[in-house]
């Protein structure tokens, strides 16, 4: 115990004299992620707006670390201005994180989850029609010997298209 102790304590010097933070440790940490970025305009199905488009740029990410799989991704939101403050999607309007295991043909979905909050976000754009969301993270313990990914889907349900949810996927992670 005492060993620890001071190796602890001789970790925290280096760490002070290099100039190494805890936030450049948590930036390191974010650094183990690989990510893909990909992005869709998608045009409200329920609007008659002359400009109605919404773009997603969507960053999924994948990372192994400590024996486990993790999985999230952002949404940058970018619609249009004067849709601020009103309701362009229904309540059950989602984000799905997956993380798959990496094989030949399709790769099967070993983990997921639904992320909320995401129509709270397209119903609340800011004034230039532009929001932000990120996905809970999955966390899945691998079988050895295989690459995993992390998936992403956008679940929308447009407000007055009477179409119910549709799936938009995006770009998956690389393999980790």
């Amino acid at each position: 115990m005492r060993i620890a102790r001071t190796l602890t304590a001789g970790a925290a010097t280096a760490a002070l004299v290099t100039g190494v933070t805890v936030l450049g440790t948590g930036a390191a940490s974010a650094a183990s992620y690989r990510c893909t970025t990909s992005s869709k305009t998608i045009d409200h199905p329920g609007s008659t707006a002359i400009s109605d488009d919404f773009d997603f740029k969507v960053t999924t990410c994948a990372k192994r670390e400590g024996g486990y799989i993790y999985s999230k991704f952002t949404v940058n939101i970018d619609g249009p201005p004067g849709f601020s403050g009103y309701q362009v999607v229904n309540y059950n309007t989602r984000g799905l994180i997956q993380v798959k295991k990496s094989v030949s043909g399709t790769d099967p979905v070993v983990k997921y989850a639904y992320g909320p909050g995401l129509e709270g976000k397209m119903n609340s754009l800011n004034g230039y029609g532009n929001a932000t969301y990120t996905s809970p993270t999955v966390k899945h313990t691998p079988a050895s010997g295989y690459r995993y990914l992390g998936d992403s889907v956008l679940q929308i349900d447009w407000k007055d298209d009477g179409a119910g949810l549709k799936s938009y996927s995006f770009s998956a992670s690389p393999t980790v």
